[in-house]
């Protein structure tokens, strides 16, 4: 009883205690520690047709964080000089199905929202080539945020990224999961 009734009275001079340098620092690595992630994987998805070939992918941050800018860098080659051409994002969800589909020109910057049931739940940047493009190396620049709310182990998405030149062969095609992991499946 003692402790109930008078505890608020101590409270103030606890105060300091919580505003050092270190209790931030602790609080900031709690805080990190406790965000929820995304762990991505992907596979080149192209066949011997496929002028484009995927050879690596890296995010900054790694793993994305939910409610963080993750930007994604697919590097790879290409065998063909590109002129122009579209590309075609489908994110399917098991428990809900097609999420979304939508396409733009493989030339310059586009952006689209990700919605479920008319829901924003984040959104994706991407940073397409600077036309004509030479053949050789090849690098495709993607931001991606998902809001923090979502719920961690609701499932995974895939999410299928094609494109085709102007004479509508096949450019690149890149298949990625996605999965959000609970903040205790988190090794930090």
């Amino acid at each position: 009883f003692w402790l109930k009734t008078n505890f608020l009275k101590f409270v103030p001079l606890l105060a300091p205690l919580f505003n050092t340098p270190f209790t931030m620092r602790v609080a900031a690595f709690v805080t990190v520690a406790a965000a929820k992630t995304i762990k991505l994987t992907w596979t080149d998805c192209g066949d011997t047709s496929t002028h484009g070939k995927i050879t690596g992918l890296t995010t900054n941050p790694d793993p994305p964080v939910l409610g963080q800018k993750t930007a994604i860098t697919s590097t790879g080659t290409v065998d063909e000089d590109v002129k122009s051409g579209t590309y075609t994002v489908e994110v399917k969800a098991p428990v809900v199905g097609k999420i979304l589909t939508h396409s733009d020109t493989v030339c310059g910057d586009s952006s689209f929202d990700i919605k479920v049931l008319g829901v924003n739940i984040g959104s994706i940047t991407v940073h397409g080539l600077t036309c004509p493009a030479a053949k050789g190396d090849l690098s495709l620049n993607i931001d991606m945020q998902l809001n923090d709310n979502l719920p961690a182990g609701i499932g995974s998405a895939t999410v299928a990224m094609t494109a085709v030149d102007d004479q509508s062969g096949k450019l690149l095609c890149l298949n990625m999961n996605a999965e959000i992991q609970k903040a205790e499946d988190v090794v930090v």
